[in-house]
């Protein structure tokens, strides 16, 4: 299989069970109200703590980058780049809160504008074509 397709198809199957962890349920009876809802209101905490900083996002995208380097098959970017591949996608995480826009604007974008628009607000230059690939691949 190719390396760049396996990365993809990786990231595609780890990312969506991550992300979910990070959503709450809305409550029963959840109103319309006249301000839209960030989409940071509805990440879980344990304690006070009611953002995702640096740290957080940093053991989020560590964690996604060592999925993909531990699934089977061949590795979807050389392990050299381990560590730049898991510090350019936490700066395309950390770009999310930076977006000019409300839930609602992101979700008109589409996913691949979204992607789009966080690889331009984060590039992630020097990095090879497979680790780039699989970088834009977790990105959308």
């Amino acid at each position: 299989m190719d390396p760049a397709v396996l990365g993809t198809h990786l990231a595609s199957s780890v990312l969506p069970p991550l992300v979910k962890q990070l959503l709450t349920r809305d409550g029963p009876g959840a109103a319309l109200v006249d301000k839209p809802v960030r989409l940071s209101g509805l990440v879980t905490f344990h304690g006070e703590k009611r953002t995702l900083g640096e740290k957080e996002v940093g053991h989020l995208a560590a964690r996604l980058v060592r999925e993909a380097v531990r699934s089977p098959g061949e590795p979807p970017f050389p392990a050299d780049e381990q560590e730049a591949v898991t510090a350019a996608l936490a700066r395309r995480l950390l770009a999310l809160g930076d977006l000019d826009m409300d839930d609602v604007q992101a979700v008109h974008l589409g996913h691949r504008q979204l992607a789009r628009t966080l690889r331009e607000a984060a590039p992630a230059p020097g990095l090879t074509a497979d680790a780039a690939y699989f970088l834009d691949s977790v990105t959308e």
